[in-house]
Protein backbone atom coordinates (compact mmCIF):
# COMPACT_ATOMS: atom_id res chain seq x y z
CA UNK A 1 0.00 0.00 0.00
CA UNK A 2 2.99 2.45 0.79
CA UNK A 3 4.32 2.36 -2.87
CA UNK A 4 1.11 3.31 -4.29
CA UNK A 5 0.64 5.58 -1.72
CA UNK A 6 3.75 7.62 -2.80
CA UNK A 7 3.14 7.58 -6.16
CA UNK A 8 -0.32 9.20 -5.49
CA UNK A 9 1.98 11.51 -3.62
CA UNK A 10 3.93 12.46 -6.49
CA UNK A 11 0.98 12.69 -9.02
CA UNK A 12 -1.21 14.77 -6.46
CA UNK A 13 2.08 17.06 -4.96
CA UNK A 14 2.91 17.60 -8.76
CA UNK A 15 -0.64 19.13 -10.00
CA UNK A 16 0.08 21.50 -6.99
CA UNK A 17 3.75 22.12 -8.28
CA UNK A 18 1.51 22.67 -11.91
CA UNK A 19 -0.61 24.97 -10.63
CA UNK A 20 1.41 27.06 -9.25
CA UNK A 21 3.81 26.89 -12.79
CA UNK A 22 0.37 28.15 -13.99
CA UNK A 23 -0.17 30.97 -11.75
CA UNK A 24 3.19 32.40 -12.85
CA UNK A 25 2.53 31.91 -16.42
CA UNK A 26 -0.61 33.80 -16.12
CA UNK A 27 1.12 36.57 -13.81
CA UNK A 28 0.01 36.03 -10.60
CA UNK A 29 1.23 37.49 -7.55
CA UNK A 30 4.20 35.19 -5.78
CA UNK A 31 3.57 36.33 -2.24
CA UNK A 32 -0.26 35.66 -3.14
CA UNK A 33 -0.26 32.64 -4.61
CA UNK A 34 1.70 31.24 -1.70
CA UNK A 35 -0.67 32.79 1.13
CA UNK A 36 -3.50 30.95 -0.58
CA UNK A 37 -1.54 28.10 -0.74
CA UNK A 38 -0.54 28.01 2.81
CA UNK A 39 -3.97 28.88 3.72
CA UNK A 40 -5.85 26.20 2.18
CA UNK A 41 -3.12 23.78 3.56
CA UNK A 42 -3.90 24.81 7.22
CA UNK A 43 -7.79 24.45 6.67
CA UNK A 44 -7.45 20.86 5.20
CA UNK A 45 -4.72 19.66 7.63
CA UNK A 46 -7.25 21.40 10.38
CA UNK A 47 -9.88 19.30 9.16
CA UNK A 48 -8.19 16.03 8.80
CA UNK A 49 -6.78 16.13 12.23
CA UNK A 50 -10.42 16.59 13.79
CA UNK A 51 -11.53 13.74 11.63
CA UNK A 52 -8.73 11.23 12.44
CA UNK A 53 -8.69 12.56 16.40
CA UNK A 54 -5.49 13.47 16.23
CA UNK A 55 -5.73 17.05 17.23
CA UNK A 56 -3.06 17.55 20.30
CA UNK A 57 -0.49 19.79 21.22
CA UNK A 58 2.46 19.51 22.91
CA UNK A 59 6.07 21.26 22.61
CA UNK A 60 7.25 18.14 20.33
CA UNK A 61 4.57 19.15 17.79
CA UNK A 62 5.28 22.33 18.25
CA UNK A 63 9.01 22.47 17.68
CA UNK A 64 8.43 19.68 14.98
CA UNK A 65 5.76 21.29 12.97
CA UNK A 66 8.32 24.69 12.83
CA UNK A 67 11.16 22.63 11.78
CA UNK A 68 8.99 21.44 8.87
CA UNK A 69 7.60 24.73 8.36
CA UNK A 70 10.28 26.35 8.28
CA UNK A 71 12.14 24.03 5.60
CA UNK A 72 8.85 24.61 3.67
CA UNK A 73 8.52 28.22 3.71
CA UNK A 74 12.01 29.41 3.80
CA UNK A 75 13.15 26.65 1.37
CA UNK A 76 10.55 27.60 -1.33
CA UNK A 77 11.82 31.42 -0.93
CA UNK A 78 15.52 30.37 -1.02
CA UNK A 79 14.98 28.46 -4.45
CA UNK A 80 12.82 31.44 -6.38
CA UNK A 81 15.74 33.21 -5.07
CA UNK A 82 18.68 31.12 -6.05
CA UNK A 83 16.99 31.20 -9.85
CA UNK A 84 18.21 34.74 -10.05
CA UNK A 85 21.27 34.15 -9.92
CA UNK A 86 21.96 30.92 -11.63
CA UNK A 87 20.53 28.50 -14.24
CA UNK A 88 17.83 26.09 -13.37
CA UNK A 89 19.77 23.52 -14.75
CA UNK A 90 21.92 23.70 -12.17
CA UNK A 91 19.82 25.00 -9.30
CA UNK A 92 16.99 22.34 -9.37
CA UNK A 93 18.82 19.38 -9.36
CA UNK A 94 21.63 20.32 -6.24
CA UNK A 95 18.79 21.46 -4.35
CA UNK A 96 16.37 18.09 -5.49
CA UNK A 97 19.94 16.69 -4.13
CA UNK A 98 18.20 16.68 -0.13
CA UNK A 99 16.70 13.66 -0.69
CA UNK A 100 20.40 11.86 -0.42
CA UNK A 101 20.58 12.96 3.24
CA UNK A 102 17.14 11.06 3.50
CA UNK A 103 18.06 8.03 2.02
CA UNK A 104 21.26 8.17 4.14
CA UNK A 105 19.67 9.27 7.05
CA UNK A 106 16.95 6.32 6.65
CA UNK A 107 19.88 3.31 5.87
CA UNK A 108 22.49 4.34 8.46
CA UNK A 109 20.38 5.87 11.24
CA UNK A 110 17.34 4.13 11.40
CA UNK A 111 18.75 1.19 9.71
CA UNK A 112 16.14 0.76 6.93
CA UNK A 113 17.37 -2.11 4.50
CA UNK A 114 17.00 -2.36 0.72
CA UNK A 115 17.31 -5.60 -1.85
CA UNK A 116 19.18 -4.53 -4.59
CA UNK A 117 16.19 -4.10 -7.02
CA UNK A 118 15.25 -1.36 -4.77
CA UNK A 119 18.79 -0.04 -4.38
CA UNK A 120 18.89 -0.10 -8.61
CA UNK A 121 15.64 1.36 -8.22
CA UNK A 122 15.81 4.30 -5.89
CA UNK A 123 19.23 5.03 -7.83
CA UNK A 124 17.34 5.54 -11.21
CA UNK A 125 14.47 7.74 -9.45
CA UNK A 126 17.31 10.04 -7.84
CA UNK A 127 19.14 10.23 -11.73
CA UNK A 128 15.93 10.62 -13.30
CA UNK A 129 14.88 13.71 -10.83
CA UNK A 130 18.54 15.25 -11.25
CA UNK A 131 18.38 14.98 -15.24
CA UNK A 132 14.86 16.29 -15.61
CA UNK A 133 15.59 20.44 -15.43
CA UNK A 134 18.83 20.26 -17.43
CA UNK A 135 18.21 22.52 -20.90
CA UNK A 136 20.90 21.75 -22.90
CA UNK A 137 19.85 24.91 -24.58
CA UNK A 138 20.63 27.20 -21.55
CA UNK A 139 23.50 28.83 -20.41
CA UNK A 140 25.38 27.09 -17.66
CA UNK A 141 26.63 30.10 -16.02
CA UNK A 142 26.64 31.41 -11.76
CA UNK A 143 26.28 35.16 -12.33
CA UNK A 144 26.97 35.87 -8.66
CA UNK A 145 28.51 33.64 -6.13
CA UNK A 146 25.72 33.91 -3.59
CA UNK A 147 24.22 31.04 -5.81
CA UNK A 148 26.21 28.76 -3.76
CA UNK A 149 25.06 30.09 -0.61
CA UNK A 150 21.39 29.87 -1.93
CA UNK A 151 21.18 26.28 -2.90
CA UNK A 152 23.30 24.85 -0.37
CA UNK A 153 20.47 26.42 2.10
CA UNK A 154 17.39 25.50 0.11
CA UNK A 155 18.97 21.80 -0.07
CA UNK A 156 19.53 21.60 4.00
CA UNK A 157 15.95 23.02 4.06
CA UNK A 158 14.08 21.23 2.16
CA UNK A 159 15.53 18.15 3.77
CA UNK A 160 14.02 20.14 7.45
CA UNK A 161 10.81 19.36 5.23
CA UNK A 162 10.57 15.80 3.77
CA UNK A 163 13.18 14.50 6.19
CA UNK A 164 11.79 15.75 9.48
CA UNK A 165 8.34 14.47 8.33
CA UNK A 166 10.64 10.99 8.99
CA UNK A 167 12.34 11.86 11.98
CA UNK A 168 8.79 12.65 13.86
CA UNK A 169 6.96 9.45 12.37
CA UNK A 170 9.81 7.68 14.04
CA UNK A 171 9.66 9.72 17.15
CA UNK A 172 5.56 8.58 16.60
CA UNK A 173 4.40 11.69 16.59
CA UNK A 174 0.89 12.77 14.66
CA UNK A 175 2.47 13.90 11.28
CA UNK A 176 -1.08 15.14 10.59
CA UNK A 177 -0.17 18.13 12.94
CA UNK A 178 3.24 18.69 12.33
CA UNK A 179 2.28 19.45 8.80
CA UNK A 180 -0.91 21.54 10.35
CA UNK A 181 1.68 23.28 12.44
CA UNK A 182 4.07 23.52 9.21
CA UNK A 183 1.52 24.96 6.78
CA UNK A 184 0.24 27.75 9.68
CA UNK A 185 3.81 28.89 10.07
CA UNK A 186 3.64 29.13 6.37
CA UNK A 187 0.19 30.91 6.10
CA UNK A 188 1.40 33.07 8.97
CA UNK A 189 4.74 34.36 7.18
CA UNK A 190 3.19 35.03 4.09
CA UNK A 191 0.39 37.18 5.71
CA UNK A 192 2.78 39.60 6.50
CA UNK A 193 4.83 39.26 3.04
CA UNK A 194 1.24 39.63 1.23
CA UNK A 195 0.54 42.89 3.48
CA UNK A 196 4.37 44.11 2.30
CA UNK A 197 4.04 47.79 1.06
CA UNK A 198 6.02 46.93 -2.11
CA UNK A 199 2.83 44.93 -2.98
CA UNK A 200 0.62 48.64 -3.50
CA UNK A 201 1.65 48.49 -6.87
CA UNK A 202 0.63 45.13 -7.30
CA UNK A 203 -2.56 45.04 -9.60
CA UNK A 204 -5.94 42.98 -8.46
CA UNK A 205 -5.62 41.05 -11.04
CA UNK A 206 -2.45 39.56 -10.35
CA UNK A 207 -3.22 39.34 -6.86
CA UNK A 208 -6.50 37.61 -7.44
CA UNK A 209 -4.80 35.57 -9.94
CA UNK A 210 -1.79 34.36 -7.44
CA UNK A 211 -4.98 33.84 -4.95
CA UNK A 212 -6.69 31.50 -6.59
CA UNK A 213 -4.09 29.31 -7.91
CA UNK A 214 -2.62 29.25 -4.42
CA UNK A 215 -5.83 27.96 -3.24
CA UNK A 216 -6.41 25.16 -5.40
CA UNK A 217 -2.42 24.19 -5.56
CA UNK A 218 -2.66 24.31 -1.41
CA UNK A 219 -5.56 21.91 -1.59
CA UNK A 220 -3.22 19.27 -3.78
CA UNK A 221 0.01 20.29 -1.57
CA UNK A 222 -2.51 19.26 1.74
CA UNK A 223 -3.39 16.06 -0.10
CA UNK A 224 0.25 15.14 -1.53
CA UNK A 225 1.67 15.97 1.91
CA UNK A 226 -0.38 13.75 3.70
CA UNK A 227 -0.33 10.94 1.43
CA UNK A 228 3.56 11.24 1.79
CA UNK A 229 3.14 11.19 6.04
CA UNK A 230 0.96 7.84 5.46
CA UNK A 231 3.80 6.42 2.85
CA UNK A 232 6.39 7.04 5.55
CA UNK A 233 4.39 5.18 8.33
CA UNK A 234 4.39 2.13 6.53
CA UNK A 235 6.95 2.12 4.02
CA UNK A 236 10.87 2.78 4.03
CA UNK A 237 11.51 6.44 3.76
CA UNK A 238 14.84 5.40 1.66
CA UNK A 239 12.41 4.56 -0.96
CA UNK A 240 9.64 6.74 -0.20
CA UNK A 241 11.30 10.06 -0.44
CA UNK A 242 12.94 9.44 -3.96
CA UNK A 243 9.01 8.38 -5.17
CA UNK A 244 7.91 11.55 -3.82
CA UNK A 245 10.85 13.79 -5.15
CA UNK A 246 9.46 13.02 -8.56
CA UNK A 247 6.61 14.91 -8.41
CA UNK A 248 8.58 17.53 -10.35
CA UNK A 249 8.24 14.53 -13.77
CA UNK A 250 4.25 15.80 -13.01
CA UNK A 251 5.14 19.33 -13.79
CA UNK A 252 7.24 18.83 -16.86
CA UNK A 253 4.28 16.28 -18.30
CA UNK A 254 1.33 18.81 -17.81
CA UNK A 255 3.73 21.70 -19.12
CA UNK A 256 3.90 20.24 -21.90
CA UNK A 257 0.26 18.92 -22.51
CA UNK A 258 -1.05 22.33 -21.53
CA UNK A 259 1.52 24.95 -22.28
CA UNK A 260 2.56 22.74 -25.42
CA UNK A 261 6.10 22.97 -24.06
CA UNK A 262 8.62 20.51 -26.23
CA UNK A 263 9.83 17.34 -24.50
CA UNK A 264 13.68 17.35 -25.12
CA UNK A 265 15.79 14.44 -25.25
CA UNK A 266 17.47 14.49 -21.83
CA UNK A 267 13.63 14.78 -20.57
CA UNK A 268 12.61 11.80 -22.25
CA UNK A 269 15.53 10.49 -21.04
CA UNK A 270 14.27 11.35 -17.58
CA UNK A 271 10.84 9.64 -18.20
CA UNK A 272 12.35 6.40 -19.51
CA UNK A 273 14.47 5.84 -16.45
CA UNK A 274 11.75 6.70 -14.14
CA UNK A 275 9.76 4.27 -14.91
CA UNK A 276 12.51 1.79 -15.19
CA UNK A 277 13.22 2.50 -11.10
CA UNK A 278 9.87 2.31 -10.40
CA UNK A 279 9.43 -1.19 -12.21
CA UNK A 280 13.02 -2.26 -10.78
CA UNK A 281 11.14 -1.29 -6.98
CA UNK A 282 8.26 -3.42 -7.75
CA UNK A 283 10.20 -6.28 -8.57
Amino acid sequence: MWFFLSILSSLTFGLAGFMMKASSAKKGSTDHLLWGLYLSGTIGFFIWALYTQAFEWNLSILLGGTMVGLGSAFGNLLFMKALDYGPASLTSPVTNGNILFIVGLSVLYYGEQLSLNEWIGTCLLILAMMLLPIDPNEQLRIRHHSWYFLVIAAMFLFFLRNGGLKITEEMNLPNVMILFVGYFFGFIWFSLKAKHPKHLSTTKSAKRIGLYWGIGSGLFSFAGMQMYALALEEGPASIVSPIFATNSLVVAILSIWIFRERLSIIQTLSLIIFVTGLISIRL
